[in-house]
């Protein structure tokens, strides 16, 4: 039983509540939480085992807050490691506040003790996949001065369970990355798509990053170079654009078959717009199906994300975006995106 459960006044419990780092000690705390909060349906199946937990901690792999409560009861957590593939980028993660302790502040009280602690780290910016079928974790957010600059559409299995918050989920879930800068930027020159830089350019205002130029340019004479992955953990197929050469054409959909033999059930990419091969390489990913999802801040510039659903249907008006204008315009861009797309498939353009 939860420590909020035990108490007559959960007021108090949440008011006492220590806010720190998490400690060895905590690390079964920490797993009997997420699995009250998720059930056993988490997509980071280490935060349900001790023993990894604190191995990640120990190795600075994952910086770990805990709310404790009466007798050290873990009643709240929250996690910042670094985003995938971009390590001047910190991404926050796995929130819970046990059922009892909910709309008391405990989650944004978490979530400013981590910015805390991320002062001392190489972080450039922040940002967190706050989930959609309910609104809670996107206004903690909000809260914290954080913006939407990306959505990202059935990123996340459908099994997972957020119990009595929503039911059972009817579709794949999606997230909104919350993002914030954690300087003051200035990004001299970005290669920005023609057809997204109005997008583009409104997310980075509210994001707080002036760009001075963009402009367009043309691939480089060495070959492409592309990473890629499949996410374990989501069924995500993961795709950096390292470099943009000649045979981008050709690399780009070489690299989405190969996710897809491998059974990755969306796709997303990641693509430096400090590259002059940036807009070419966008326009072939968006003639192969990728669609715009939105842009996140790396250390020399933003780098664009776009998504590729496969065979998954995604009805956008399950979507939450807790009342943020910004989530509710990226949201209707997305779904415009969606149409055109599927408009041109329609016709055979």
């Amino acid at each position: 039983m939860q420590a909020c459960a035990q108490q007559t006044n959960p007021v108090l419990v949440v008011a006492e509540a220590e806010i720190r780092r998490m400690q060895p000690e905590d690390a079964p705390g920490v797993a009997r939480l997420m699995q009250d909060v998720y059930g056993n349906t988490y997509p980071k199946k280490y935060v349900y085992d001790p023993v990894q937990l604190r191995e990640k901690n120990a190795k600075g792999e994952v910086l770990s807050v805990v709310a404790a409560g009466p007798k050290g009861t873990v009643i709240g957590y929250a996690a910042l490691s670094a985003y995938y593939g971009y390590p001047e980028i910190g991404l926050l993660g796995s929130m819970a506040v046990t059922p009892s302790c909910r709309g008391r502040g405990l989650a944004g009280t978490i979530l400013r003790h981590l910015i805390a602690c991320s002062d001392g780290t190489e972080f450039r910016a922040l940002t967190g996949g706050a989930f959609t079928a309910h609104p809670h974790s996107q206004r903690a957010m909000e809260h914290e001065g954080f913006s939407p600059s990306a959505l990202l559409l059935g990123s996340q299995p459908q099994e997972i369970s957020f119990r009595e918050l929503t039911g059972a989920l009817s579709q794949r879930e999606s997230v909104v990355f919350y993002t914030k800068a954690l300087h003051e930027e200035e990004f001299a020159f970005q290669y920005l798509p023609e057809n997204h830089r109005k997008t583009i350019r409104e997310i980075s205002g509210k994001l707080g990053i002036r760009i001075n130029a963009d402009g367009s340019g043309k691939p480089g004479r060495a070959r492409t170079v592309i990473e890629k992955t499949i996410n374990p953990d989501t069924g995500a197929g993961l795709i950096w654009i390292r470099r943009v050469g000649p045979d981008y054409r050709e690399a780009v959909a070489d690299t989405a078959r190969q996710l897809r033999a491998h059974g990755a059930q969306v796709m997303r990419m990641h693509v430096d717009l400090n590259d002059p091969g940036a807009n070419a390489v966008v326009a072939a990913a968006e003639e192969a199906g990728f669609i715009f999802a939105g842009i996140l801040p790396g250390e020399e510039g933003y780098i664009l994300i776009l998504q590729h659903l496969q065979d998954i249907t995604i009805d956008l008006r399950k979507i939450q975006t807790g009342g943020n204008a910004c989530s509710e315009r990226l949201l209707s861009y997305i779904g415009a995106q969606m149409k055109e797309h599927e408009d041109g498939a329609g016709s055979g353009s």
